[in-house]
C-alpha cells in the first residue's frame, strides 16, 4: 500500500485529485482477491475516504465498490445513506449487500432508496415482499417491472391490498410470467377488457370470455372477495360482464341467496346505467314494488322476477 499512501494521517495534506485517484485504487484493491495485508490496509484507508469531504473522492471510491463480493456492514451503512448520486448506483449494483440489509433499508429509508432497490437484479422473495408492504408506489412499479424479482402469492396479495384502483400497476402485474392463479383470479376485474382478454389467453384459463367470469362470479369465494373490493373496480368488473351479456338473472338470483346484496345493487345499477347510490337508496326501502320496477327496467321476464323477489324477502327475514 505504499504507493497509495505511507500514512493514513498523509490524507489530511493530500490534494482533490490525488485523494480521487487513491479512493479508485483502494476500490479497486478491496474488489480483487489482493492478499490479507493489503486487504486490511485498503479497508483502513476506505472507512477514512468514504466520509471524505469531497463528492467526487466518495463517488470514486463507491463506483469501485459496487464490484466487491464483501465488505464491512458499516462500510456498507455509511455508502447506502450517502447522498443520491453515490447512494443510488450503489444500492442497485453492489455485491456486497445482503438480503437482510436490504429488508432493513427498505423498511426505514425513503422513497428513493426503495426505488432504486427495486430495480436491483435478483431481488430475493423477502426483499421483494418488503418493498411490496412499504414501499412507494413508484418502487412497487419498478419491482413489478422487475422480471428478476423473486414475487410470491403473498407479495402480489400485498400489491392488490395496497394498491387496488391503480389499474396501469395491475396490468402490469397481468405480464408477468409468475402469477400464481389465485391472483389470476384477482386480477380479472380490476383491470380493462383488453387485459382480461389478454390474462384469459395467456393463462388458457376459458376459450369463452363470459363464460369464464360467469364461473368466477358463482364460486362462493370469488363473491366474497368482490364484496370487498372498491365500488369502481366492482362496476369495471360487472362493466365486462354486460359487455358480453354475462349479467343474467341466475347470477342475481346467486348474490341474492349468498346475501351479497351490494354485488346485487350495482349489477342492477349498470343493468340500468345508473348511480350506484341511487339505485341501493331504492333498494333498501325494502320495498317489493319498488324493486319490481327496478327489475323490470332491467329488461327481467316476470316469472324471472318473481323468484328473484322470493330470494330477496328470504334474505330480508335473515
Amino acid at each position: 500500500m505504499s504507493f497509495l499512501v505511507t500514512e493514513i494521517d498523509d490524507l489530511q495534506n493530500i490534494g482533490l485529485k490525488a485523494r480521487e485517484e487513491i479512493a479508485g485504487k483502494v476500490g479497486r484493491i478491496l474488489a480483487k482477491n489482493a492478499d490479507t495485508s493489503d486487504r486490511a490496509s485498503a479497508l483502513e484507508l476506505a472507512k477514512i475516504l468514504v466520509e471524505d469531504v469531497a463528492v467526487s473522492v466518495r463517488q470514486a471510491l463507491s463506483k469501485e465498490l459496487r464490484a466487491c463480493n464483501f465488505l464491512p456492514k458499516a462500510l456498507i451503512k455509511t455508502v447506502a445513506i450517502d447522498i443520491e448520486q453515490i447512494s443510488v448506483p450503489f444500492l442497485v449494483a453492489s455485491e456486497a449487500v445482503d438480503d437482510a440489509f436490504l429488508e432493513e433499508l427498505i423498511r426505514s429509508s425513503d422513497t428513493n432508496t426503495q426505488e432504486a432497490v427495486a430495480t436491483r437484479k435478483g431481488l430475493s422473495e423477502a426483499v421483494s415482499f418488503a418493498i411490496s408492504d412499504v414501499g412507494s408506489q413508484t418502487a412497487v412499479q419498478n419491482l413489478v417491472n422487475n422480471d428478476t424479482a423473486d414475487m410470491r402469492k403473498r407479495s402480489f396479495d400485498r400489491v392488490l391490498d395496497r394498491f387496488p384502483e391503480e389499474r396501469s400497476l395491475m396490468e402490469k402485474l397481468c405480464q408477468r410470467a409468475d402469477l400464481p392463479a389465485e391472483i389470476v383470479e384477482r386480477l380479472i376485474f380490476k383491470v380493462s377488457r383488453q387485459f382480461s382478454e389478454y390474462m384469459m389467453a395467456k393463462y388458457e384459463l376459458s376459450n369463452d370470455y363470459s363464460s369464464y367470469l360467469i364461473s368466477l362470479a358463482n364460486r362462493q369465494v370469488f363473491s366474497r372477495t368482490l364484496e370487498m373490493a372498491p365500488l369502481s373496480e366492482v362496476e369495471n368488473y360487472f362493466q365486462q360482464l354486460k359487455s358480453t351479456d354475462g349479467l343474467h338473472s341466475d347470477l342475481l338470483l346467486h348474490y341474492l341467496q349468498n346475501g351479497n346484496v351490494r354485488l346485487f345493487t350495482v349489477s342492477i345499477a349498470v343493468l340500468l346505467g345508473k348511480p350506484y347510490e341511487a339505485v341501493e337508496e331504492k333498494i333498501n326501502t325494502g320495498n317489493k314494488a319498488v324493486l319490481t320496477r327496478l327489475l323490470e327496467a332491467a329488461g327481467f321476464a316476470k316469472p324471472v322476477i318473481g323468484v328473484l323477489l322470493i330470494a330477496y324477502e328470504r334474505l330480508l327475514r335473515g
